[in-house]
């Protein structure tokens, strides 16, 4: 009987997410299990806030040149100041709003699949794609956006087209851990 409380806690240890990033001045967060290492990087243009996020074991491994699995950055966008998560998750969720991203990044990959998800109660939009750059044609590159009243937040993680399937559940979790500034 007292063995009890102590393998619930133990449960709860290996099981529950821990905090593992957050910028205070945007409220982007990063909470994932300890199987994940996040680390604050460079953002790369537009963003204002970018972590790093690479696997404890090495595996799945970041793409070879790569220095992490995923990026999560997020973007102040102004003209999404006042917008309810209702109005947002309409335009979010519309054909037209997929189109228009869609033809926004045309011109850096082709697209493989799209499909939409929930975070934090905002609705997402994830892109799997090719890059077109040069010696690019064995990349996959997988982003995932949401947009809230502050702005955009992105989950952009790369593989290989062989490892792909595999990376997908890691890719999930990594951006299921993410809770964009509201």
């Amino acid at each position: 009987m007292r063995f009890s409380p102590i393998l619930l806690l133990l449960a709860a240890a290996f099981t529950s997410p821990v905090l593992a990033a957050e910028d205070a001045a945007s409220g982007l967060a990063v909470n994932l299990p300890d199987t994940l290492v996040v680390e604050a990087t460079t953002s790369p243009p537009p963003y204002h806030v970018t972590f790093g996020v690479k696997t404890v074991s090495g595996d799945p491994a970041p793409l070879s040149g790569e220095t992490y699995l995923c990026q999560v950055s997020f973007q102040s966008v102004p003209g999404n100041a006042g917008l309810t998560m209702e109005k947002i998750n309409s335009q979010i969720g519309s054909p037209e709003w997929v189109a228009m991203a869609k033809d926004g990044m045309s011109s850096i990959f082709d697209f493989l699949s799209d499909s939409s998800f929930e975070l934090a109660g905002y609705k997402g939009h994830e892109f799997v794609g090719k890059p077109k750059q040069k010696g690019a044609d064995n990349v996959r590159l997988v982003l995932s956006m949401v947009e809230t009243a502050k702005g955009r937040t992105a989950v952009s993680c790369v593989t290989d087209a062989d490892r792909l399937d595999a990376a997908m559940p890691t890719f999930h979790t990594i951006r299921d851990g993410v809770t964009p500034p509201a």
